[in-house]
């Protein structure tokens, strides 16, 4: 099989995660975000601030803004993030029909908690799609365009659509919803990084030490997890030495630590996130192509 076909494999375990996280983004709309008279970010909350001024529903104005996108993205996008964030967009608005339809109300009347739960919720719904290689449309083609024809990146165009929406929430609202629905969005963008990233976040040390050994030992035997060396060179000393480089969990950072300074307590160590980890010990990628 080619790279170019491994890359484009279509899989129908990422269109129904990519469905059930568009559920997810529709219900906190249709429950909690709409029903408080907040916005959440992207096109969603550009469709849900035209509801409050118009008599027409979010579904229809969320899938009115996302033609256009589409029209002009096809060509400029992978054919598969295009299917997957299609199928994305017509769950969403789908789900946003059905579930304005039925008589659900949760009854939270504090802003603040529908502002915090249903930023969240979006977000998880949004993050989810996203980990199966899809979106719910709207921002992410929008940023793949903007990229490709003048290299901006995601986080800028995120910036000003999230502020062209609170410009339009403080339009069609007032400035106390425009603000709490700001805390909509960083609890949304929150959680996105975590479904996408945060809960499989590793932690990758680097250890410096006369006793790299002994230290190294320690952690194949005593904590039964593998480790590397890399040979460096002292800049000041001239020294070659063994560097350690090993990955594991967050919770394995303590021990981890006592073990090294146990061993030497003049030890030199970084400590930094790594986002995603395969292979001997984690995930194979398999896990993530099936």
């Amino acid at each position: 099989m080619s790279t170019h076909a491994v890359l484009e494999k279509i899989s129908f375990k990422d269109i129904a995660g990519i469905a059930f996280g568009s559920f997810m983004t529709a219900a906190a709309i249709q429950f909690i975000i709409a029903p408080a008279h907040l916005v959440t970010g992207g096109l969603s909350g550009i469709a849900i601030a035209l509801h409050f001024t118009t008599p027409y529903p979010i579904w229809l104005w969320y899938m009115v803004l996302n033609i256009p996108i589409f029209i002009a993205g096809w060509k400029l996008v992978s054919m598969r993030f295009a299917l997957y964030s299609f199928v994305g967009t017509i769950s969403l608005t789908v789900f946003l029909g059905l579930l304005e339809t039925l008589p659900v109300h949760l009854g939270i009347n504090d802003l603040l908690l529908a502002a915090v739960f249903g930023g969240a919720l979006s977000g998880c719904g949004v993050g989810t799609a996203l980990m199966f290689r899809g979106s719910t449309g709207g921002l992410d083609i929008i940023a793949g365009i903007i990229h490709r024809l003048w290299g901006v990146n995601f986080g800028t165009t995120l910036l000003v659509t999230n502020g062209i929406v609170l410009i339009t929430a403080l339009i069609t609202t007032n400035i106390e919803l425009t603000l709490y629905s700001a805390i909509t969005m960083v609890a949304s963008a929150a959680m996105v990084n975590n479904v996408t990233s945060g809960f499989r976040t590793k932690k990758t040390v680097i250890i410096v030490s006369k006793r790299s050994e002994y230290i190294a030992d320690a952690i194949l035997h005593g904590m039964h997890r593998g480790c590397t060396y890399l040979v460096g060179k002292g800049a000041y000393t001239g020294q070659v030495e063994n560097i350690i480089m090993v990955t594991t969990g967050k919770s394995e950072i303590p021990r981890l630590k006592e073990l090294i300074f146990q061993l030497d307590h003049q030890a030199f160590l970084t400590i930094t996130d790594t986002v995603e980890v395969y292979g001997r010990g984690f995930r194979p990628w398999d896990e993530d192509d099936a």
